[in-house]
């Protein structure tokens, strides 16, 4: 399983774990809830308080018509007029101190064809009163029981609304339309009572549509989560994305130098401990590949000194017989010809010049096979330069060192061949008239010493950069192609490396890099393998 997709499904599951539970707790809450708010107690409260209302309401019609029919018992017989009757329920209602009552006008003789909302018709004698008017309010009205009693008919009558209590008196042989009697009910009573209904009302249809009603408040929850969970996966994917990416690409590198590609380098694009993984990897490819060079360059140089020894011992062999016959020849000469005598003793002298070269050549093919052993002390680079361009007076020596660089181990006696082969050999290619100039910079990298060794020479041509430092190879007339080879024998005996660039404008530019931390590694590793 891929990093990416182990790193979506963790994301996933951090994001899916919560849910469970908080959807069991918020389904849990919300039916808790409900079960409070719609409680048998909360119903038997609203049940007992509209009981309540519903009873004083029955009490207070009841009381009305008992009043009424009692006030009007007590009127004297006859036809009785509106004063009489007045003063007849006034007297009753101070007596049996009674609230909320008056005595409206007699009805008219004739009734109006105008009535303000629904009015019954034996109320239709009263329609235009101001007083009836403004105690109806055009709320509709709606008829009760008519009771027969021996003063005449009593017909009972009440707002829809309960508001308002009427009570009709028609007298017997009553001309008009009779007495109008009537009673407000408290109208905080009446609200009391209808907020009860309201809420009963309400209670009842959340009762019936509770599931419904915590469905209707789960199923957002749900429809919100599953956004957040989608967004979760979507930013899941991208984090994912941009944590697997390097290490894939890491993983595919890392494939590359296992196959023998030590040219990898991956580009650093995040920070953090994937950014140093990455520096770490390129550092150690880099290494790698250094080494793998280094390893490949001795591999070079171990074969190329088996041969120069070879070749040594081959040449060395037939010179001192040469060299014998040779001035045997000319000593043992004993004719008078002196053309003859001059011409053999110009042959032995060029047979011994050739001899004597091929002595020098065998000598410089002993040294390079020989490697020499390392002996490292602890010194300071800059300071060696320094004593050795003091030998090369002829020569316009520039040097500049890097003050952070410290002193390390390293055999002087070694380098100081190699920068004695660099100096000799920017003199051997100065053209004549020319002064020759050099350059030395000291420097630190990281955990390496760098010495930049650049000269003022015509250069070198581009197609001998990747040969320069390979044995026999020389582009002098008198040279032997060893010298550059030790140098490069001597670096790497040091762990070290060299290289060599030739810009444009002449001249050539050996880079020497040595570790900070010594050669006695590689001296180690080059003796084993000398042993072996």
């Amino acid at each position: 399983m891929s990093i990416r997709l182990r790193l979506i499904l963790i994301c996933i599951i951090i994001t899916i774990l919560p849910a469970i539970p908080i959807t069991f707790i918020v389904k849990n809450l919300l039916e808790k809830s409900f079960n409070v708010g719609l409680s048998a107690t909360v119903s038997d409260a609203l049940e007992e308080g509209m009981s309540v209302s519903r009873r004083l309401l029955a009490q207070l019609e009841i009381e009305f018509e008992y009043n009424i029919q009692e006030m009007t018992a007590d009127l004297s017989p006859g036809r009785p007029n509106a004063s009489s009757v007045n003063v007849t329920f006034e007297k009753y209602i101070e007596s049996h101190r009674i609230d909320g009552y008056l005595v409206a006008l007699p009805g008219e003789s004739e009734a109006s064809e105008q009535k303000p909302g629904t009015v019954p018709q034996a109320l239709a004698t009263f329609a235009q009163q101001p007083a009836f008017h403004n105690l109806i309010q055009s709320r509709d009205i709606s008829a009760r029981p008519t009771h027969q009693i021996d003063r005449g008919d009593l017909n009972f009558f009440e707002t829809r609304d309960k508001a308002v209590q009427l009570a009709l008196w028609t007298p017997t042989g009553a001309d008009g339309g009779g007495f109008l009697f009537y009673r407000k009910i408290d109208p905080e009573f009446l609200a009391s009572a209808q907020r009860l209904l309201d809420g009963r009302q309400i209670y009842a249809q959340l009762r019936l549509a509770q599931g419904a009603l915590s469905e209707s408040f789960f199923y957002p929850f749900m429809i919100v989560y599953g956004i957040i969970l989608l967004v979760a996966l979507l930013l899941a994917l991208l984090m994912a994305e941009q944590m697997a990416s390097p290490v894939r690409h890491l993983s595919e590198a890392a494939v590359a130098v296992s196959q023998g590609n030590w040219q990898v380098q991956l580009k650093r694009e995040t920070g953090g401990e994937i950014g140093r993984l990455i520096d770490s990897f390129n550092l150690m490819v880099s290494r790698l590949d250094s080494q793998q060079r280094r390893l490949l360059d001795m591999e070079k140089v171990v074969g190329w000194r088996e041969m120069a020894r070879h070749l040594a011992h081959e040449i060395k062999n037939p010179l001192l017989p040469i060299r014998l016959a040779v001035q045997e020849m000319r000593d043992q000469y004993r004719g008078e010809d002196g053309e003859y005598r001059a011409f053999l003793g110009e042959s032995t002298r060029v047979v011994e010049d050739e001899l004597g070269h091929l002595q020098r050549l065998v000598k410089e093919f002993s040294t390079f096979a020989k490697m020499p052993g390392l002996s490292p002390t602890m010194g300071s680079i800059e300071h060696l330069v320094s004593d050795l361009a003091k030998l090369y007076p002829q020569v316009e020596t520039r040097i500049t060192a890097d003050s952070t660089l410290p002193e390390f181990p390293f055999d002087s006696d070694q380098l100081r061949r190699v920068f004695v082969n660099l100096f000799d050999n920017a003199m051997s290619v100065s053209p004549e008239g020319r002064e020759t100039k050099v350059s030395i910079e000291v420097k630190r990298n990281l955990d390496d010493a760098v010495i930049v060794f650049s000269d003022n020479g015509p250069g070198i041509p581009a197609e001998n950069l990747s040969r320069i430092f390979d044995p026999y190879f020389t582009t002098r007339r008198t040279g032997t192609g060893l010298g550059l080879a030790l140098v490069k024998s001597i670096i790497l005996l040091h762990q070290g490396t060299i290289d060599v660039e030739s810009p444009e404008g002449g001249g050539a530019a050996f880079s020497v890099t040595l570790p900070l931390s010594g050669p006695r590694a590689a001296s180690d590793n080059t003796s084993k393998q000398e042993e072996r």
